[in-house]
């Protein structure tokens, strides 16, 4: 997915959690409840989507009657 850079500041919660603004979890269509996996590189950490299992995507299409 190719996207334009998009710089902000997060907010660590109280229980750890990395809070994601609306905007960024609109340009990656992020919803509650999806994994992301964190890296960490050097002194940077790497936020990614986890790869959904192919079973997931069937799930989402439409059934031919």
């Amino acid at each position: 997915m190719a996207t334009k850079p998009i710089t902000e500041v997060v907010k660590l919660g109280r229980a750890g959690q990395l809070i994601l603004s609306r905007r960024v979890r609109a340009a990656f269509g992020l919803q509650e409840g999806d994994e992301l996996v964190l890296t960490v590189e050097d002194e940077r950490l790497v936020l990614r989507r986890k790869a959904r299992r192919f079973g997931e995507y069937l799930g989402n299409l439409p059934l031919k009657s």
